[in-house]
């Protein structure tokens, strides 16, 4: 199991606009609340226009992480985007594997963390704050 997080936080939105409208036909989009809602709340079908019209540098759910063996995952890239007008809502773009290094350099993404295989053991022995069952 591999996680590898890259750091888009410095896109603008026109950059990350062009990244969604580039790699769109490249991959598959879903939708998901980020904050947990019921299963009968509503999710708004959005159109790729809308979507492009709701991505905003700076968004709190903005992120991108390269998944490898992650349970429930496909293998790949996944950009999520806040979406400006919809609270609590997010888009998130799937690309292949082998786009990586492509959108690396294009948008001189780095890595601001990585966990591999992590067991509870291990975490529990590098996060000196421990569990808290509160």
């Amino acid at each position: 199991m591999l996680e590898r997080f890259y750091d888009i936080g410095h896109l603008t939105t026109k950059q990350l606009q062009d990244l969604y409208r580039t790699y769109i036909k490249r991959g598959w989009k879903d939708f998901e609340y980020y904050e947990l809602k019921p299963e009968s709340a509503p999710r708004p079908e959005l159109t790729d226009g809308e979507v492009l019209l709701n991505i905003e540098a700076g968004h709190e759910a903005n992120y991108c992480v390269f998944m490898q063996d992650v349970e429930g995952e496909e293998d790949g890239i996944m950009i999520a985007l806040g979406l400006s007008y919809f609270d609590n809502f997010a888009v998130f773009l799937h690309l292949p594997a082998e786009l990586l290094d492509e959108i690396i350099q294009k948008y001189s993404l780095t890595i601001i963390n990585e966990s591999k295989d992590q067991t509870l053991s291990y975490w529990l022995a590098y996060n000196p704050s421990g569990l808290n069952l509160n």
